[in-house]
């Protein structure tokens, strides 16, 4: 179990177009790391995979609030802005399931090899009359430059497309060779969201 990072992003994306959250307590999601790499070969690959399941425990129509309740008590009140698709659908003792998963992927960009930064997604909402439930996913892929290198604290400066630098540290396996100094780096996000509403 761990304390959420997501839940607002989940159920803004999911009830589509930013519900708010009020006060209350933080939902207990379930949370998932792999991280994948080739010894010896700068990059990799991280898969990060959020959960929440809960139950909706009040659902106020006047005000456009819903609460949901997880397996531990916890409770979270969300405001449903005008544009959340079939609130009116949303019932008390509805199972809400919420799944945000991240992929960042590291790799250095082969001399040659095409420059792709920019962005793409798709949405996908409940369809009139249905139970409330969205599916969305977008990429976003930058490049970086790398600057310099530090041998012994062992990272790495990143130059941003905006300018701005980064340092990031660089895994024991890997060989700090200066030919790396100066090569692009490209960073891609891809995150989905996907959440259902179930009958009681």
């Amino acid at each position: 179990m761990n304390t959420p990072r997501l839940v607002c992003l989940c159920l803004a994306a999911a009830f589509t177009l930013g519900c708010q959250s009020h006060g209350d307590d933080e939902l207990t999601t379930d949370y998932s790391r792999t991280d994948v790499y080739a010894e010896g070969v700068p990059g990799g690959a991280v898969l990060e995979t959020e959960e929440l399941t809960a139950r909706v425990s009040a659902v106020d129509t006047a005000k456009r609030t819903f609460t949901l309740q997880d397996t531990q008590g916890n409770r979270r009140t969300f405001h449903a802005p005008a544009q959340m698709q079939n609130f009116d659908q949303l019932k008390t003792g509805d199972q809400v399931r919420a799944v945000v998963t991240q992929e960042r992927v590291v790799y250095l960009r082969q001399p040659g090899e095409p420059l792709e930064d920019g962005a793409a997604g798709i949405v996908a909402s409940a369809a009139p009359g249905d139970k409330p439930g969205m599916l969305a996913a977008d990429t976003v892929e930058i490049t970086a430059l790398v600057k310099g290198m530090d041998t012994t604290l062992r990272n790495v400066t990143l130059q941003m497309p905006d300018g701005r630098e980064r340092v990031i540290p660089v895994r024991p396996d890997v060989d700090m060779k200066t030919a790396y100094l100066g090569r692009q780096v490209v960073l891609r996000v891809t995150t989905a969201v996907a959440v259902s509403v179930e009958p009681q």
